[in-house]
């Protein structure tokens, strides 16, 4: 099996790699990147011969040239080229995967299920922990389940250093994007940052405080488990990463509005991804990170809850990587080599719990040490 990994050596994509490094499943890996430095120098860090290549995503026939002869691209770029990757994967005939589309995105890629299944290919449409794992412990506490009626997702951290622990662009896409949530049957628009609450996650993440959240499990549970009348997300960001977005935010830093400034035209929110992009990303150090998924509905006319949670801790000193990457781009690795062997249930562009027998993913993730956890609450 060839895989190549896009992004496979920034931040999430990293621990993709490793992950496809190590399976033996894989026979050739390839990491592409724009930073063909950066590429060839974390190449040297993983066992085997895995071969780099420098690619420009906006080019469509350079993506397309790069990925020819792969079976599965595991796309770990920012989910604004996830629409780009999915096209050139169509023309070169193989599979595709991504970390998430931040609903809206997510919308978008959904579009492409008749072409994806009509080129008899899979195109797994949101696999890292959140979007992805939630969506697979969803899919467990569905299947024991006649009728699914609520779904409530929320996930937290602990340690994890100060800054932005992934793309800073997607961060603040999540805090200033109005929420969407799914209420008695219908979609509703929220605030950002609005319906605050306090939880209590796994040991040692504790009690945090979470808030609405834009998330690609919205764009397709509603439709996956007919029936079902509520779904919302919530994640709980660092306390002073929440402050410094409602500093943003009120100072009307994330405004895409254009504006000019001495001759040249740009936006707040423009100049604002482009500075952050440019600052120091925190190193890898200790970090928990953490969700907790609520099933519930009926089970022999009764009704029934399940529980699905998982703690996930730093890799440092195999791998170097934070608990964000790990767990965000190991289910992504473990994916790309499933959808490989035609161990996903369907063709099709599909989110995680359509595409997946749940119980043989919690399985493949407890070999390496992501341990999900379920119990049924009386």
């Amino acid at each position: 099996m060839r895989v190549v990994a896009l992004g496979g050596c920034g931040a999430m994509g990293r621990a993709t790699s490793w992950e496809l490094a190590e399976n033996e499943a894989v026979d050739d890996l390839l990491i592409a990147d724009a930073d063909i430095d950066s590429a060839d120098e974390f190449a040297a860090e993983l066992p085997g011969d895995v071969e780099t290549a420098r690619v420009d995503v906006t080019d469509h026939e350079s993506v397309v040239e790069t990925i020819a002869d792969a079976d599965v691209v595991a796309n770990a770029l920012p989910y604004a080229f996830n629409v780009a990757v999915m096209e050139a994967c169509l023309d070169a005939d193989c599979h595709y995967l991504d970390l998430g589309g931040l609903y809206h995105k997510t919308q978008d890629q959904l579009a492409y299920d008749e072409m994806f299944a009509d080129a008899g290919l899979t195109a797994v449409l949101g696999m890292g922990a959140s979007p992805g794992l939630t969506n697979i412990a969803t899919a467990m506490g569905a299947s024991h389940l006649d009728e699914v009626e609520s779904i409530h997702i929320r996930t937290g951290a602990r340690g994890g250093g100060e800054g932005f622990a992934y793309s800073a662009k997607t961060i603040l896409d999540e805090l200033t994007m109005d929420p969407i949530v799914y209420e008695d049957g219908e979609y509703r628009t929220l605030d950002p940052l609005s319906g605050r609450e306090t939880y209590t996650m796994p040991s040692p993440v504790g009690e945090v405080e979470g808030f609405h959240s834009i998330h690609s499990e919205l764009a397709t549970m509603p439709t996956t488990f007919p029936g079902v009348e509520d779904v919302d997300f919530r994640v709980a960001f660092s306390p002073d990463l929440v402050n410094i977005c409602d500093v943003l935010i009120g100072l009307n830093l994330t405004s895409e509005e254009p504006v000019e400034y001495k001759g040249v035209e740009t936006s707040p929110r423009e100049f604002l991804d482009w500075h952050l992009d440019r600052q120091p990303k925190p190193g890898p150090v200790e970090e928990w990170k953490s969700f907790r998924v609520d099933v519930a509905g009926t089970e022999d006319g009764e009704h029934a809850q399940y529980r699905y949670s998982t703690v996930v801790e730093s890799r440092l000193d195999d791998w170097g990587l934070k608990a964000t990457a790990v767990w965000t781009g190991v289910p992504m690795g473990i994916a790309a080599v499933l959808v490989g062997q035609g161990d996903a249930t369907a063709d099709g562009a599909k989110p995680p719990e359509e595409l997946f027998d749940p119980e043989q993913f919690i399985d493949e993730l407890a070999g390496r040490e992501i341990v999900i956890e379920g119990e049924q609450i009386e």
